[in-house]
């Protein structure tokens, strides 16, 4: 047991880390506690009753049925009805959210560490903690965060195993716990946002690009995690495969208007969402852009990944208009986050470090006091 508690397991990073997310906690709890249930969120609360209780499925193509699931988990002592829900709803509805929330945090701070360091880590962590919009999704019951913080699982779950190809084992079982954990974020995606799906070919592109020497085996263990992804879908539709097909088919998932590329109302929209609701995100994304471009060192894989599933994610959020764009640039932010550590992590160990510095935190009190006076405006 002593062995579990060890230095590198619960040291001074966890514990710092620890704090940065009971400050998220302590704010998703704020909204929450002044926010109440929106006619939306009601909805998946009951359309997740009747599945609990019933094993009625929505055949609604903008209904995420895992999300009803998740809210009405909580709730399964009581039935549904049709009157305005008690107030003891709002929070355990809520509260597979909020742990969601903080497993998403907690998964963002871990692969940043993980590439570049404790400080990468920090820095990644609290750009997620103090996002107004992390926030309110970590308090509400919305299928944008389920479908994250999924997407983000399958990218650097599927880098993760190609790393371990290396090893001259039997591919597939010997990374059966892998494979389960991208199966099952695949299928938690699906279920959350049917367009999760379009970031398999940039998983499998990650890993043949790892391991061009095994791509055949990559291609199995992907194979794999997409047979399980499939059963995890087929059990949130209740398995019934009819109300599976018809998911399925109602997504629209390939459904490209290239014309949404040239509409000004696109771009203007992203302007808005970028500038002006993630103006401290968005100008620590601008200066590693530019470090990124003109600095070589800063210039490597793990860079480079997370900064193209930010340029994917945008482009298909900017594509699928029929799925709005919304829940793709949340996508995108927690990538974002873990490219901005990355980059940021290189200029605070070079010769302009004590710039770095100042700009870094500077940027990040603005970051954390913009958060938490919105919310104490409220």
């Amino acid at each position: 047991m002593s062995s579990f508690f060890t230095r590198d397991r619960f040291g001074s990073a966890q514990f710092i880390a620890g704090i940065i997310l009971l400050a998220f906690l302590g704010q998703c709890v704020w909204f929450c506690s002044r926010v109440p249930l929106s006619d939306r969120e009601v909805a998946f609360v009951l359309q997740g009753q009747h599945q609990w209780h019933r094993g009625e499925i929505s055949f609604h193509d903008q209904v995420s049925p895992i999300t009803g699931l998740l809210a009405a988990l909580p709730l399964l002592g009581s039935h549904p009805t049709g009157e305005e829900p008690p107030p003891s709803w709002r929070w355990l509805a809520r509260l597979p959210f909020l742990l969601i929330g903080l497993l998403y945090g907690a998964s963002i701070w871990y692969v940043a560490r993980r590439l570049y360091g404790n400080v990468a880590g920090y820095i990644a962590l609290i750009l997620y903690a103090f996002s107004p919009w992390f926030i309110i999704h970590s308090a509400m019951v919305q299928p944008e965060l389920i479908a994250g913080w999924a997407a983000f699982g399958v990218i650097f779950t599927a880098i993760g195993v190609a790393h371990t190809l290396y090893a001259p084992r039997e591919v597939v079982l010997w990374n059966w716990k892998r494979i389960l954990l991208l199966g099952l974020a695949l299928g938690v995606g699906f279920a959350a946002h049917a367009a999760v799906i379009l970031l398999v070919p940039v998983a499998l592109a990650f890993m043949w690009y790892l391991v061009p020497e095994r791509r055949g085996a990559a291609a199995a263990i992907l194979l794999s995690a997409c047979v399980i992804g499939v059963l995890v879908v087929w059990a949130v539709f209740g398995f019934h495969l009819a109300a599976l097909a018809y998911g399925i088919r109602s997504s629209h998932v390939f459904h490209v208007s290239p014309n949404a590329y040239i509409a000004p109302i696109t771009w203007a929209w992203i302007a808005t969402f970028f500038i002006r609701q993630q103006s401290t995100t968005t100008a620590l994304l601008l200066i590693s852009l530019i470090t990124f471009a003109i600095w070589k060192r800063a210039r490597f894989f793990g860079t480079a990944a997370p900064l193209i599933v930010c340029g994917v994610l945008l482009l298909i959020g900017i594509g699928l208009p029929t799925q709005g764009a919304l829940p793709f640039y949340l996508m995108l932010l927690p990538f974002a986050f873990v490219f901005i550590s990355g980059v940021m992590t290189d200029l605070l160990e070079s010769r302009f470090a004590p710039i770095s510095m100042g700009v870094v935190l500077g940027i990040l009190v603005g970051h954390i006091f913009i958060s938490v006076s919105g919310l104490l405006r409220m």
